[in-house]
């Protein structure tokens, strides 16, 4: 849900909005977290190609994606603290959605 229609649907319920519930833009979120999702979205996947376990991503080329997208050499840690979040939640969503081993 957008927050626009999180505002309608407030507004023809007759509610007012709650800040918590308010769902949260990707403009929103500070400028190196936008960047972190664009370097994360041009890193490689990593599958485990027998059983189909999301292994997580490559990170090989890692000074050449941050060099092209001028990420400030001082940003460099913080950044790949984002990517590990990112990826981490990432791992977690894919391995929730597996069905699980019934034996």
């Amino acid at each position: 849900m957008t927050k626009d229609a999180y505002f309608e649907m407030c507004e023809v319920l007759g509610n007012e909005p709650i800040e918590e519930e308010i769902p949260v833009d990707f403009e929103d979120f500070p400028t190196e977290v936008q960047q972190a999702f664009s370097v994360y979205g041009k890193l490689k996947d990593n599958w485990d190609g027998m059983n189909g376990h999301y292994l997580g991503k490559h990170f090989e080329g890692i000074r050449d994606l941050f060099y092209i997208l001028d990420v400030p050499v001082e940003d460099h840690k913080t950044m790949l603290e984002l990517l590990d979040m990112i990826d981490g939640q990432r791992s977690q969503s894919i391995a929730d959605r597996r069905p699980k081993d019934t034996k």
